[in-house]
């Protein structure tokens, strides 16, 4: 340093190089330009990893990193594209089977569902929460190899332990519909909605290829910072990836629950990409085998997870000439955009590679660039859409049969009416559901108040093929009709079960006059 000089010259000498590597954020001066040490830290392949792992945690926690997969905005998108997706039959399934009137559009505490989730969505990424949104598939760790909790664990945390997961939603989700007075009830829908929105940010994150190769990615993320200037909707107009609902259906490969299947269903094992293009695969199975991070090109100097073999370098073709661009075969051929997975850098490069169609020495020769991005985005928005849209197909399911709502009270010749009106619900329980835990009938009072007439155990001898379950309540005397709510909440189908399940059904019986005998 010149005598006289400030340390803050240095920075800013290092600041007009980083400005133009766009990764400056504008803390220089206080922060000793960490984020410009960082990045040229991560290219000395000599560095102590566990002290680079430091140096990351640290940096993650600074307002400016960039640790989340998507920005905020492109959240609530592919949240909204996933809620238009299942919206007529998730809207009646909310009205007709749950009694919400208004269903997506109905009004609970905090706003209206549809809001909620997208809202939701977007809160998933405030500090310090976004350190759990990472799971590498072939290790079955999260950021940092495990030094925080994966994503699939840390949506099935338990009851109380975060407050947004898979677990409270499902709390929430029987409040809803059992709480007493109204109020709770439509707060706990609210709740509900919003910790949906929170758990399909999940899912949108493992569409990101950062979040699956233990790239943490703390001041920039090149697919990022390009969806943030692009628009969900463009990716989807040739329709959305769904999984196979089949996935839901069987015991979980990483942990029981069958939801933690969307992840990952432990089927890639590192070495078997071709197999993560099927419908059966979790959404980072496929995004780990198949796409490259600015900080993961194997055989280019970093320290990010060096045993993350594919896509291998070996196996890219180059797209027709004149175009630098390699692609990618299994995502389609050599002339097909969405195949472009990185671009040769460098007159010489670009020839080597084209005289000889080896790829045997081209270190520190890829890079990703927009063209790229917009082939990962082509090819990975639509799949975050459609397994954000699982989450609430798999969320709400089950459907209850009505066979007879009645509510009969016997009328006099006089006009009178005898005192104790009969309820009357009938129903038939989905053989395939499965369902073993416990069952309750509640009826509303006229101010809105739901009142249980107790709770009793259901197993799968209650419930067989064609069988029906009556409800039968005496001694009621309201002259109108009463809305009532049947709740499972146990184990439940179909297929393998999920523990502490939830299935519902709520109608209106009719005030029927029954002519008293004489």
């Amino acid at each position: 340093m010149l005598e006289g000089e400030k340390p803050m010259f240095i920075c800013g000498r290092f600041k007009r190089v980083a400005l133009q590597r766009k990764i400056f954020r504008n803390f220089c001066s206080h922060f000793f330009c960490l984020s410009i040490l960082l990045k040229y830290l991560r290219l000395a392949i000599s560095l102590n990893r566990a002290l680079f792992s430091l140096l990351v945690v640290i940096a993650t926690l600074f307002p400016h990193s960039k640790v989340g997969a998507w920005e905020v905005n492109t959240h609530r998108e592919l949240t909204e594209q996933a809620i238009k997706i299942n919206e007529a039959e998730l809207n009646a399934y909310l009205i007709n089977n749950l009694g919400l009137e208004g269903g997506l559009n109905a009004s609970v505490m905090g706003g209206r569902p549809r809001d909620l989730m997208i809202q939701g969505s977007g809160n998933e990424d405030n500090a310090p929460r976004y350190l759990r949104h990472f799971h590498e598939p072939i290790t079955n760790r999260g950021l940092l190899n495990g030094t925080f909790d994966s994503s699939i664990n840390w949506s099935l945390r338990a009851l109380g332990d975060q407050e947004w997961s898979w677990s409270d939603a499902r709390e929430y989700y029987f409040k809803a519909l059992t709480s007493e007075s109204k109020d709770d009830r439509d707060k706990y829908w609210g709740k509900t909605f919003r910790a949906l929105g929170q758990v399909m940010h999940l899912l949108q994150d493992s569409a990101n290829p950062s979040h699956v190769r233990d790239d943490p990615h703390p001041f920039d993320d090149g697919l990022h910072d390009y969806m943030e200037r692009k628009s969900v909707d463009s990716y989807i107009g040739g329709g959305i990836f769904r999984p196979n609902p089949s996935m839901l259906e069987q015991v979980g490969a990483t942990r029981a629950e069958p939801f933690s299947n969307l992840f990952d269903r432990n089927v890639y094992s590192g070495s078997n990409p071709q197999v993560t293009l099927g419908t059966d695969i979790g959404v980072t199975e496929y995004t780990n085998a198949n796409f490259f991070t600015d900080d993961t090109i194997p055989g280019q100097a970093s320290i990010f997870n060096a045993e993350i073999k594919y896509p291998t370098v070996t196996e890219l073709v180059p797209a027709p000439i004149p175009s630098p661009y390699l692609t990618l075969p299994r995502l389609g051929s050599a002339a097909f955009f969405g195949a472009r997975t990185a671009k040769l850098t460098g007159n010489k490069a670009v020839a080597k590679f084209l005289l000889t169609n080896t790829n045997l020495d081209l270190l520190g020769q890829l890079k990703l660039d927009d063209v790229v991005y917009e082939a990962q985005a082509q090819n990975l928005i639509p799949r975050a859409v459609g397994y954000s849209a699982a989450v609430l197909s798999y969320f709400f399911r089950g459907d209850i049969l009505l066979k007879k709502s009645e509510y009969r009270m016997c009328s006099n010749p006089d006009g009178t009416f005898q005192p104790g009106g009969h309820l009357e619900v009938d129903i038939e329980v989905p053989s395939n559901l499965l369902l073993e835990g416990q069952g309750a009938f509640y009826y509303d009072l006229p101010n809105g108040s739901r009142v249980s007439t107790g709770e009793g155990p259901i197993g799968p001898t209650d419930i067989e093929l064609g069988e029906r379950i009556y409800f039968l309540l005496s001694q009621l005397s309201f002259f109108k009709p009463i809305q009532w709510t049947i709740v499972f909440q146990g184990e439940m189908g179909p297929g393998a079960k999920e523990p502490r399940a939830v299935v519902a059904l709520s109608g209106k019986a009719p005030w029927v006059d029954v002519k008293c005998p004489i």
